[in-house]
């Protein structure tokens, strides 16, 4: 049993702890008090025997925003009053084994907490408590409760936990959702040392090979260490408790200067100087804590105990999205870099992923993965959590999964469907069955064994978890829940409609002219239908809604996205196309559905590579058609991808045969300055008459882990 399960003191162990799952839940009741607190006149907030100045502040805290929900000012009252009131007891006691306690006895209701975080949370469970059952105290801005007000006591999961979402950064909300404020909870973050550094970066610029790099930093540098000195008595002060990450930049290679590879350093292995600036920041800082990162060059455990105010993220990018069931090799390998971490320390927090950051606007079912993967977490030695989400870019069904995500990390064992109930019972009066049976069937479509892809384009998302016969029936009733919903309802659905017009935008282009396509087949020609303008122009109105500004963590525009759908798809150039519908083959072979996409009149959108673009991993490929019968004489059309920024380049030379004779060789060059990607055309007259099969042969550009990304072989009489 986890020692952050709730429990009542006057159970036995084994039957509280079976109950304490239940009564997390606003849904279940151990002990009926149906309408209980509109009996009174009111409440009063108190303090008890020997209140410390922290009870008072609590205390203080609890009577003013109580107040405030309150429709009389004289029913909240704070110290004394002669009317017959509820009595909320506030105290903070550091020395509670539990996190947080609920007493409850006569008309008295007790709240103590081992800390603000616990303390903060548990006043708003009560107000939200005592809100749904009088109606005199407005709660509706308030998540579900997750306690119903019984004698219950428990400790979060957690002692750190926040989600990088636009729900878990909002700060009127991290602490009623029993988050910690990710904005004010760190002095430095991720690989954000350039910027303490600022202008004096160059003096610790990394010796990689034998020469000064710009690309990675120097850990052993004393002057490193006085910057970040400097930095943390300047902005932070000594005092207090921040948390700072002293990491290295995201590449894999290590300082080795004369210092660093006499610390220890590797060319790809900057754990050793890595530690010891940590070592020597923990104790100039003892208020502080300083961690860094288990990832790239930091993924080699060290050797040496870290301090009590030291600590370690560990990076579970390696650790793929799937139903945990003991016997993945991954799963096995993770829980190995625990068990090394547990060795040297307690602080051991995780950096995890709740989306996919090549589409944040397609619904991703990560909560019951989410889920097992606390469970494991924690039994693992895991102490806090940073779920990594869509930052401030809005994101599909966030709110809900914010909700639920912060409920799991508070206790893992509840229940994700009730999670998911509740909010939906709440926040959607009209479409909440509606909602609730398309979610929770998408977390139930997660099968055993299939990943959540955090960068994936929607073919996978479709292999995944995302049936297309489901999610269109869903897009196309949503405009009548949009039209009959009313006020914030309304517009949160009108919200959620237009980031799925993406998703469904997406899926026509995907799927061409099949039945879930945008377009219609007519002999060797394709025609948008109606509907395709209706999808963009509500994805359009994104200027409506906060964050809806891109769909991706690269930070592609929307606005973009739809000027390349209708320069591209809707105003194509491939007109008459007597390829359409050929099934080529490859050597080496590639997937099916990426070689059909080749003949399917669809261009690919240049801004991203995911949106329509087969891709060819390797340097060479061979890809066949087979055109016997075709017999007229026109164009090939082949389109190839420029996207440098991710590594896609059109190939160096294309090699084009008529039944096994070379019919032409073309020679490309790259250009490299291209930013938000281009389309690059090639076209040739070739005559098919009495031809079999024409083979293109594509030689990729020499560059680092280049790709090749084809969206279209096309002929045109």
């Amino acid at each position: 049993m986890h020692r952050f399960i709730f429990h009542s003191d006057k159970l036995c162990p084994l039957l509280a702890g079976m109950i304490c799952v239940c009564c997390l839940l606003s849904g279940c009741h151990m002990q009926a008090r149906t309408e209980i607190f509109a009996s009174k006149e009111g409440y009063l907030i108190t303090i008890g025997e020997d209140p410390t100045d922290k009870d008072t502040r609590w205390a203080k805290y609890l009577y003013e925003h109580l107040k405030k929900r309150a429709n009389d000012d004289e029913m909240v009252a704070f110290g004394v009053s002669e009317k017959e009131m509820w009595r909320v007891i506030i105290r903070i006691d550091p020395t509670l084994q539990e996190g947080f306690r609920i007493a409850i006895k006569g008309s008295e209701i007790e709240l103590t907490a081992a800390d603000d975080r616990q303390m903060l949370w548990l006043q708003y469970q009560l107000i939200k408590k005592i809100s749904k059952e009088d109606p005199r105290i407005d709660g509706s801005d308030l998540p579900p409760a997750i306690i119903n007000l019984t004698d219950t006591c428990g400790t979060f999961a957690f002692d750190y936990q926040s989600i990088y979402s636009p729900s878990g950064l909002n700060p009127d909300y991290t602490g009623v959702m029993g988050l910690n404020n990710f904005d004010d909870s760190w002095g430095i973050w991720g690989h954000n040392l350039r910027k303490v550094l600022g202008d004096n970066v160059d003096k610790v610029y990394a010796t990689i090979h034998g020469k000064t790099d710009d690309s990675q930093l120097c850990f052993s540098s004393e002057e490193m260490y006085r910057q970040i000195e400097s930095y943390i008595v300047d902005n932070i002060g000594e005092k207090g408790s921040s948390r700072f990450v002293i990491a290295p930049d995201d590449t894999p290679y290590a300082c080795t200067c004369a210092s660093c590879t006499a610390m220890g350093n590797t060319e790809k292995n900057a754990t050793p100087a890595v530690t010891e600036l940590l070592l020597r920041l923990s104790q100039r800082f003892p208020k502080h804590s300083f961690f860094t990162i288990s990832y790239l060059s930091t993924k080699q455990v060290t050797d040496k105990q870290l301090p009590s105010n030291a600590g370690i993220i560990v990076s579970a990018i390696d650790f793929p999205l799937r139903r945990i069931d003991g016997k993945n090799a991954q799963e096995k390998k993770f829980m190995q870099q625990l068990n090394q971490w547990k060795k040297v320390t307690k602080n051991i927090y995780i950096w995890d992923y709740i989306n996919n950051f090549d589409d944040y606007l397609t619904p991703f079912p990560i909560l019951k993965i989410a889920q097992q993967r606390l469970r494991f977490f924690k039994q693992n030695g895991a102490s806090g959590i940073f779920f990594n989400g869509s930052g401030y870019s809005y994101s599909s069904f966030d709110a809900m999964r914010t909700f639920a995500l912060s409920a799991l990390l508070i206790n893992p064992e509840l229940p994700v469907e009730e999670l998911v109930r509740d909010y939906f019972n709440q926040e959607y009066p009209l479409s909440k069955k509606w909602l609730y049976d398309y979610y929770i069937n998408l977390e139930n479509s997660v099968q055993s064994g299939k990943k959540l892809g955090i960068y994936a384009g929607i073919a996978e998302l479709e292999q995944s978890f995302l049936n297309p016969e489901k999610f269109i029936k869903f897009y196309d009733e949503m405009g009548d829940y949009v039209s009959d919903a009313k006020g914030k309802e309304r517009k949160k659905l009108h919200e959620l409609q237009t980031a799925l017009s993406y998703t469904r935008l997406e899926m026509g282009r995907n799927h061409s002219y099949d039945p879930y396509g945008y377009a219609q087949r007519n002999g060797k020609q394709i025609q948008p239908t109606p509907q395709v303008r209706k999808w963009l122009t509500q994805l359009k109105e994104h200027h409506a809604f906060t964050g809806m500004e891109y769909y991706n963590e690269s930070a592609d525009e929307i606005d973009y996205y739809i000027k390349e759908w209708e320069q591209y798809i809707l105003a194509s150039d491939i007109k008459k196309n007597l390829f359409l519908g050929i099934m080529p083959s490859s050597t080496p072979p590639t997937d099916k559905d990426g070689l059909k996409r080749l003949t399917d009149s669809t261009h690919g959108l240049p801004g991203n590579y995911h949106c329509g673009w087969t891709t060819l991993p390797k340097e060479k490929y061979e890809i066949s058609l087979p055109v016997k019968g075709i017999n007229k004489t026109g164009n090939i059309y082949i389109s190839f991808l420029n996207l440098p920024r991710h590594r896609f380049y059109p190939p160096r030379q294309i090699e084009i045969s008529k039944d096994g004779a070379i019919y032409k060789t073309i020679n490309l060059e790259t250009d490299d300055s291209v930013e938000k990607g281009e389309l690059v055309k090639i076209t040739t007259p070739i005559d098919l008459n009495r031809a079999e099969l024409v083979s293109i042969k594509v030689m990729g550009a020499k560059k680092p882990r280049a790709q090749i990304g084809i969206d279209e072989i096309a002929f045109v009489p």
